[in-house]
């Protein structure tokens, strides 16, 4: 399991048959620009694990173990993915299910190309 500094507890979530283990911060979030500032521990972890699941990947993928609140590339192009989604998500409410990062990346870091692109 990776270490952070500054990070004491651990928070547990089940996704279907995994159960994952993510570091949760002691203090209160940082730098939340997508989710609301006040969301709960059990909310951001829920949303960060089910990214874990969709992209197959870790939390370093995005965080920099040594400091998770740093800002990285990779936590500025999530945040923009969950923008997206957010937004398809307002625009056709009523007209299609609900989007995810799973949607398209089903477990890959990137979404295969539709045949014959």
């Amino acid at each position: 399991m990776v270490s952070f500094s500054g990070l004491s507890r651990i928070g547990m979530i089940v996704m279907g048959s995994a159960l994952l283990v993510v570091p949760v911060a002691s203090a209160s979030f940082k730098n939340l620009q997508v989710m609301p500032k006040n969301v709960s521990k059990g909310a951001l972890i829920a949303q960060m694990n089910a990214q874990i699941v969709a992209l197959g990947k870790d939390c370093t993928h995005c965080h920099d173990p040594k400091d998770p609140s740093a800002e990285t590339p990779m936590k500025e192009k999530a945040r923009e993915m969950m923008r997206m989604v957010n937004e398809i998500n307002a625009k056709y409410p009523a007209t299609m299910n609900r989007i995810t990062c799973w949607t398209c990346h089903r477990g890959k870091n990137v979404p295969e190309k539709p045949p014959g692109q």
